[in-house]
């Protein structure tokens, strides 16, 4: 886990963006978001989809930087398209989970 919160502060820097816009734009507060970079809590694959969209690169990029998985001229719908399900799934179950 620690190479995953390790290569997401690395791609914050970056992009340029800070760990309180970041925490804005996915909805949590700061101090919630810098928990999973300082704290080792456990990172889900939907937060981690999450992390990824915002910070416009793919979870396999997160996981393999600075090494880029898939190269930028080649599209991956289907993988797109899986993950925009996973996140649909997530904010689903969450809400079941609510309630």
């Amino acid at each position: 886990m620690n190479n995953i919160v390790s290569n997401i502060k690395s791609l914050m820097k970056e992009v340029g963006v800070k760990q309180e816009v970041l925490a804005e734009q996915m909805g949590i507060t700061q101090g919630t978001f810098s928990g999973y970079l300082t704290q080792n809590q456990d990172i889900k694959y939907g937060l981690l989809l999450d992390i990824a969209n915002k910070l416009g690169v793919s979870v396999v990029d997160i996981i393999t930087f600075p090494d880029k998985y898939v190269p930028e001229n080649e599209s991956c719908v289907k993988c797109k398209e899986k993950d925009e399900i996973i996140k649909n799934l997530s904010d689903y179950i969450k809400l079941l989970t609510k309630k």
